[in-house]
């Protein structure tokens, strides 16, 4: 059985890593992880990330200390392990403490949370954690490191059925466990005494450490976990908080509050007293309430840009993800490669990264984003270059679009007409008008006119998930690691794309490791663009407004976005 976890943040879907490993043993020679402090202690630097916003220094703070910040969807449950919601990522953060936090102005290094010390074996094979002393959860009791084994082992629990345990796949002996061939006991994850947790890997992953910061690796409760089993998280009585904020109140699909957290072990560090969160897609009432500052913060549309560009709270931050049109194989339109081809020529990315984004330059022709490792530490997609041709690349592309259309139709004796009735467009709400653009390029270029269709998240996961959708606008993919894997795993992960060969290369990747795993990688995602089934739309890069008295909100370009711990606002 193969996972899949959907995460729909920013523009759109984002699925989030992982792989399937098999064997390779330990060596007993211990080295510190790159974490910022000096080789001899393998300790995460204890500073703060750069603040994206240092906001007005010479203010004092507010004795309110309220920090005010929407979602769009509501998430299924807070529950780290099984959370498939991207906008909820930042929330779990802020409820259950992950093992590490990020650091430095990217987030590219670490500093402790949970974690007191990560280091590992000279092949990477075996992490070993030690746990943070008098780290407690949110009713007093002690954090201990039963409970981090013990949320390794539930996230791989066949009984659950996590669509996420292909996440904890690189640990040894986890997929096995997950499928019921081996017993939980055999994880390897093992608590070597009352502070110290040893993890060990299939084979050498030099990006285990990323992992460890990621939203999915915090750990929860073992005895409130137990309690509740696959309905934790789910209510404000059914989480048990180890972060610096606790969920007391939860309105279903309409609002939630978070309060300071007192027995979080850097209580005295944290300033806000509370999160309040408004859960809406209405985008006419979220711009309302910002400007009346019942927001703290917003993200802006492309149609908000131009009013907020010069605005004194204005960023722009990147954010390692690409988004992609996601063709279903099994329409019966849909499984011809050539119209796949046709559709994919005739979308322009840089009209529609210009119109979209308003910046020509996120077009993608890729799956994969700059700024992702590549061979000899450079940079994948620049050594990649562009893996696909569209209408802007090559006009004459066009004239060939438009041929293997009409071959594609009569091999399976159809027409145009019989084409637009025969799949839709789906997307979200706030995907409409990126569904409505390339609908219109598919009509100029090809005269086809495909309908839209705009459904809730609630719909359109389940229907991604189970295969039953036609072609899903705005998908994308994220990674809480920058390595190629993290952007085209799930593609095997998944399962729905039943092609042997690209099986196997995955699996041989697998087996891989540096130069050589990055070179496969190099092959799959060709493979997998050369098939036309995921047709790369824009690279990432998010825009938001902040209230002038909010200082210190970390924003990353991968894992989960925001760090709310250090906020605090300002009079």
């Amino acid at each position: 059985m193969k996972g899949t976890m959907r995460k729909w943040l920013g523009l759109g879907l984002a699925v989030i890593m992982l792989i399937s490993l098999s064997g390779c043993g330990p060596t007993k020679e211990q080295k510190p992880a790159d974490t910022g402090q000096p080789a001899e202690t393998g300790k995460p630097a204890d500073t703060p990330a750069k603040e994206e916003k240092p906001g007005n220094t010479e203010a004092a703070p507010s004795a309110e200390q309220v920090l005010k910040i929407s979602i769009r969807n509501e998430p299924g449950a807070l529950d780290p392990w099984f959370n498939n919601n991207g906008e909820a990522s930042s929330i779990m953060v802020a409820l259950h403490e992950p093992l590490l936090r990020p650091d430095g102005e990217n987030g590219e290094k670490s500093k402790p949370a949970l974690l007191e010390e990560y280091t590992y074996n000279a092949d990477k094979t075996v992490h070993t954690l030690k746990l943070r002393k008098g780290a407690k959860w949110q009713d007093g009791s002690e954090v201990t490191a039963e409970d981090i084994v013990y949320s390794f082992q539930r996230a791989l629990d066949g009984t659950l059925a996590s669509e996420k345990a292909y996440q904890y796949y690189e640990i040894l002996n986890a997929e096995a466990v997950f499928k019921g061939e081996k017993k939980p006991e055999e994880l390897g994850v093992k608590q070597l005494d009352g502070q110290t947790i040893e993890i060990t890997t299939t084979l050498p992953c030099d990006y285990f450490e990323e992992m460890l910061k990621s939203s999915g690796m915090a750990p929860v409760q073992k005895k409130a976990a137990e309690e509740h089993k696959d309905l934790y998280g789910s209510e404000v009585e059914k989480i048990v908080a180890s972060g610096p904020f606790k969920l007391t109140e939860w309105t279903h699909k309409n609002s939630m509050v978070l309060e300071r957290n007192e027995n979080y072990w850097d209580a005295d560090n944290v300033s806000l007293n509370k999160i309040e969160i408004t859960i809406t897609n209405d985008a006419n009432s979220i711009i309302g309430m910002y400007q009346n500052q019942e927001l703290s913060l917003m993200r802006l549309g492309s149609d908000l840009l131009e009013k907020y560009k010069d605005a004194k709270g204005f960023s722009t931050h990147k954010r390692l993800k690409v988004t992609f049109i996601e063709f279903n194989p099994r329409n019966e339109f849909l499984s011809n490669i050539k119209i796949r081809e046709a559709l994919s020529i005739a979308f322009d990315r840089k009209q529609f990264a210009g119109k979209i984004m308003k910046n020509e330059k996120l077009a993608a022709y890729g799956l994969v984003p700059y700024g992702v490792k590549g061979e000899k530490d450079g940079d994948f997609r620049e050594q990649q270059g562009d893996m696909v041709v569209d209408s802007a690349t090559d006009p004459a592309a066009l004239e060939r679009a438009k041929k293997l259309l009409e071959e594609g139709l009569k091999e399976l004796g159809k027409d145009k007409a019989e084409l637009e009735k025969g799949f839709v467009i789906q997307c979200l709400e706030f995907g409409k008008l990126q569904a409505q653009a390339i609908q219109n390029m598919w009509k100029e270029s090809l005269g086809i006119e495909i309908p839209v269709t705009v459904l809730e998240f609630n719909i359109i996961l389940p229907m991604l998930q189970k295969g039953t959708f036609d072609c899903v606008i705005g998908g994308g993919q994220d990674s809480p690691y920058r390595d190629p894997q993290g952007f085209m795993e799930f593609i095997y992960a998944e399962g729905k794309w039943d092609n042997q060969e690209f099986k196997q290369l995955v699996e041989k990747a697998h087996n891989q490791v540096g130069d050589e795993r990055i070179a496969s990688w190099k092959k799959i995602e060709k493979m997998v663009l050369d098939n036309f089934i995921y047709i790369p739309q824009v690279y990432a890069e998010n825009n938001w407004v902040v209230q002038d008295n909010v200082e210190g909100i970390h924003i990353y370009p991968c894992g989960y976005e925001f760090d709310y711990k250090d906020v605090k606002i300002m009079k």
